[in-house]
């Protein structure tokens, strides 16, 4: 599935993490995926969130700097070897990945996910299915 990401830019200083994900909490928006990584001054933030358009409005309202992008929401079996298996079919295809973060999960009925980012998400899509997931 293609959906949005959010990439935040916040000073990297304590709390500012805490203050987004507080942020979607209260508002009732759940955090699907997330990846943070910073350097001595910035803080770089990636989420998929459950509603888009009300992120988006949280975001602006909390004036928090940020870009949305499409990415590859691609669903995963939590079981070894899964995501080598996805990715190795994107390689074979001759896409190159610009970048991956994975979700993980814990006990029956729940699913892991994969966000890539992709030059054609609709060929990730497409052969994504192609191999069952």
């Amino acid at each position: 599935m293609i959906t949005t990401q959010f990439t935040l830019y916040m000073e990297n200083r304590p709390g500012m993490l805490a203050r987004v994900t507080k942020l979607l909490a209260d508002a009732k928006v759940n955090i699907e995926g997330i990846s943070a990584s910073g350097s001595t001054d910035i803080g770089l933030v990636q989420i998929v969130t459950s509603n888009v358009e009300k992120t988006r409005k949280l975001l602006r309202k909390a004036a928090i700097p940020f870009v949305a992008q499409d990415v590859a929401l691609m669903p995963l079996r939590n079981r070894p070897g899964e995501l080598a298996r996805v990715i190795s079919k994107i390689a074979r295809s001759g896409m190159n990945i610009n970048y991956v973060y994975a979700t993980a999960c814990e006990g029956q009925g729940c699913r892991c996910y994969a966000i890539i980012s992709a030059p054609n998400l609709k060929k990730v899509e497409a052969v994504c299915k192609a191999c069952g997931v």
